[in-house]
């Protein structure tokens, strides 16, 4: 058989992507709402976008601002808190209630604004129920009340599927890169002014400092309110669902799927957060719980496959071929891997920095802005690279390969590599500027319009889980590392200057544990042990922290690989507007009036 022309490959290549793109388009017409809906539907045409629609996604700007803020703002002074309020062994819940939020609430939240088309009414009511949590959060005089509020502003943190969905389904399917990208400059923003802010607040009063960043918190939400309920007003928008009464929709939703997901990741997180902090890995509570915990989320997986076609995991979203359900699928696999990466810089950069280079906690907050800054300008590169070429897998696969590289370069850092790490972090935020972005547009794209937010949220939910789960992987890894590297490394510079083997195993314990009474009642102990003792934990805590970022820098491999399977959306990427919030024409026809 004659080989194939280099114009018989290309056509070959745009016939397949066609087919792959048509296939989901057919999918959408047998399954999608009604056709009275607001629609602009002129694929090939790009509209004239007013004011209207710029100010509804300035309010999505603000959203996302705010909830970046929010997560990224007290992670960065953790041990200040828990200090503060007397109870540092419970301090990883104060975050750690936002992200458990997100990953049980925010795919009931996105299921209901499907449902019963409430994105206003949801993105609203939340950002006043977490405008509360922020008021109430200031007059914590335990970490208990500090968590409780926490939730509360949880409940506007849940709806980051919607604060997603709401600016691509209001501009062209083609601009969903771009408009994604702008939100993720929303996102880095919020994630350097929320350490800066609370970190200066911290470094004037170390003690009740960081209380102020609440009051701070408390007025953004508020302005978020504000701003959508002027700012986004979409017009009426029907479902299949019409005919059915309140409590009819009600029923529709999926309250089983959602009753084993809460129950089944609130159990796992919980026992996550258990082991190896308040209690060891071995005691019965963080046994039981992580046992329940996951046969609760296998029973939630065979009911999503068995039990029911229209839950969490709509079976919706696994069709429409290789640009449909397989790309969802692998974005969801991509999405959970992001977090896993992402996190691994955000819990452990600030905890390399401290210990090698900086302890001032403002400077400490700077030392992380060229990750956010970095990531901040690259994504408007990498969304433009997408729309204009039409693609999210060479892209993506280009970011997660920066990504990598990255984290790579951290697994290297040693004392004295101030400037590396620097380099390190910048690289790093390069590369996520690609991930986040064209997951979402991934998803956004891949799947029916009227599931766009169940969609969105079920993603930003495995990246949720992902992260979670892999911080206490992360941590036990990394204790267990410096457990058997800290004594070894001290011991062994100790009897290097001159210490007598047998007052090693007393030095080490006394030095640990800044015990300063009983260094100086140790026979041999003087300056030059001491410095030397000082140097080798710094080089045992940088080689400890270094097996975190190989089990992350294997995640990444593994998604730079995973790029490839992704189908092609060329032709997906298209001038329609799936639900914009005025009357949209085309460029052409409004020139020729």
């Amino acid at each position: 058989m004659a080989e194939l022309s280099s114009k018989e490959h290309v056509d070959a290549a745009t016939q397949d992507s066609k087919h792959e793109s048509q296939a989901v388009e057919d999918f959408e017409k047998h399954s999608g709402p009604p056709e009275n809906n607001l629609v602009y539907d002129n694929a090939d045409e790009e509209p004239i976008v007013h004011l209207r629609t710029w100010i509804a996604l300035a309010s999505m700007f603000l959203m996302n601002f705010v909830q970046t803020l929010a997560l990224q703002g007290p992670p960065s002074v953790l041990s200040i808190i828990g200090t503060s309020l007397n109870n540092t062994q419970a301090q990883t819940w104060v975050p750690g209630a936002l992200t458990l939020m997100q990953a049980v609430i925010s795919p009931l939240v996105s299921s209901i604004s499907d449902t019963f088309q409430a994105r206003k009414l949801l993105l609203v009511g939340a950002s006043v129920v977490s405008f509360v949590g922020a008021a109430i959060a200031p007059g914590s005089t335990n970490i208990y009340r500090l968590i409780g509020a926490t939730i509360l502003i949880g409940v506007g943190f849940s709806t980051v599927g919607l604060a997603f969905a709401v600016p691509s389904e209001i501009l062209p399917r083609k601009w969903r890169p771009m408009s994604q990208a702008v939100m993720n400059i929303a996102a880095c923003l919020g994630a350097v002014v929320g350490p800066l802010v609370i970190g200066a607040f911290a470094k004037a009063d170390v003690k009740d400092g960081w209380k102020n960043f609440y009051w701070v918190q408390m007025a953004l939400w508020g302005m978020t309110a504000i701003g959508i309920f002027f700012g986004y007003r979409p017009p009426k928008r029907h479902t299949q669902l019409d005919h059915l009464s309140f409590w009819q929709k009600l029923a529709h939703l999926d309250l089983p799927g959602f009753g084993l997901l809460t129950a089944g990741i609130t159990l796992f997180l919980v026992a996550l957060n258990l082991g190896g902090g308040l209690f060891p890995w071995t005691n019965a509570r963080v046994l039981s719980l992580l046992v329940i915990g996951l046969v609760t989320l296998v029973g939630f997986g065979v009911y999503e496959w068995k039990g029911t076609k229209t839950g969490i995991l709509h079976h919706e979203l696994f069709r429409g071929g290789k640009a449909g359900g397989r790309t969802f699928a692998i974005c969801i696999v991509l999405m959970m891997v992001e977090g896993i990466m992402l996190f691994s810089y955000v819990i452990f950069y600030p905890v390399m920095t401290a210990i090698l280079f900086e302890q001032d906690p403002f400077l400490l907050t700077v030392r992380g802005l060229p990750f956010w800054v970095v990531s901040g300008l690259s994504t408007v590169g990498w969304g433009y690279w997408s729309m204009r070429f039409r693609t999210i897998r060479s892209p993506l696969f280009a970011g997660f390969l920066i990504f990598t590289a990255g984290l790579v370069g951290f697994a290297t850092i040693r004392p004295g590599d101030d400037l590396n790490c620097l380099i390190f972090a910048g690289l790093a935020g390069l590369g996520f500027g690609a991930p986040l972005v064209l997951v979402v547009t991934g998803v956004q794209l891949s799947t029916p319009h009227h599931l766009i937010a169940t969609a969105t949220a079920v993603t930003t939910s495995a990246r949720a889980v992902g992260a979670t789960v892999f911080t206490s992987v992360f941590s036990a890894a990394y204790s267990s590392e410096l457990q058997v590297k800290l004594y070894a490394k001290i011991a062994e510079a100790a009897t290097k200057v001159g210490l007598a083997a047998d007052h090693v195993p007393a030095f080490v314990s006394a030095f640990t544990a800044q015990d300063s009474g009983a260094l100086s009642a140790i026979p041999g102990v003087n300056s030059t042990v001491v410095e030397a003792a000082a140097s080798a934990m710094s080089q045992a805590y940088a080689e400890s922290l270094h097996v975190v970022y190989y089990i992350a820098i294997s995640f990444g491999a593994a998604a730079c690989l995973a790029c490839f399977f992704l189908g092609d959306l060329r032709n997906t990427m298209n001038y329609v507007v799936d639900a914009p919030v005025e009357s949209l024409t085309a460029k052409r026809h409004a020139a020729e009036k």
